[in-house]
């Protein structure tokens, strides 16, 4: 009777994970990751080279809001890297600032896009740029995914994967964009808050004369 029991319990506990798996779904994942209005965190850029295998590692810190996405690369070299939704602007460590049009470069405005969906809710536009395959797993990780449409983004891109948790709460935690190249960059991402209101210091990166 108690192997019996064990079994059924057994039965039970597997059933649940399973729902918890179906339960996940990208609109599920996209709505959640848009209910904050700010994500700031760090995160470790791991670049791999096809041609030796070489890995290339940088730190720093990224917010991303309404406004658009600051990546602040602080190790081994400083430069910040902004996005908004027209433009593409890096900095340099002795403070040297270059803009780009998004309009002139339809990889940046796609990629820029993509990620804007993602923290939107807007699974619309996802779909309308890539083929997107999602995947959930019993302990409430998700991965997504997308292969994208547009030759001139698969030029370049092959996929861009992004992956995640539910629990304690919905969070991406690691990006993946696998290169025609042969190359990977690797972002992962850790220490995630999500403020209300950005610091007078974090809005400013998006101000721009």
């Amino acid at each position: 009777m108690k192997k019996i029991f064990s079994y059924i319990m057994l039965l039970l506990f597997a059933s649940s994970l399973f729902a918890q798996a179906d339960s996940i779904t990208l609109e599920a994942v996209c709505s959640s990751l848009a209910a904050h209005s700010n994500t700031t965190g760090d995160f470790i850029q791991t670049k791999t080279l096809q041609t030796n295998g070489r890995k290339l590692k940088s730190t720093g810190k990224y917010i991303i809001c309404q406004e658009g996405i600051l990546w602040r690369t602080e190790k081994p070299v400083p430069s910040s890297l902004i996005l908004t939704k027209t433009a593409m602007i890096q900095i340099s460590a002795n403070g040297n600032k270059s803009v780009m049009n998004g309009a002139d470069n339809q990889i940046f405005e796609n990629i820029s896009e993509t990620l804007s969906s993602v923290f939107s809710g807007d699974v619309a536009a996802l779909r309308k740029n890539f083929n997107c395959e999602f995947a959930a797993q019993n302990g409430g990780e998700w991965t997504l995914t997308l292969t994208p449409k547009d030759s001139t983004i698969a030029s370049v891109m092959k996929t861009l994967e992004l992956s995640g948790v539910t629990e304690p709460q919905t969070a991406m935690t690691k990006l993946v964009m696998a290169e025609t190249s042969g190359n990977s960059i690797c972002y992962e991402f850790i220490n995630q808050k999500y403020p209300k209101e950005l610091s007078a210091d974090e809005k400013q990166n998006f101000i721009f004369d």
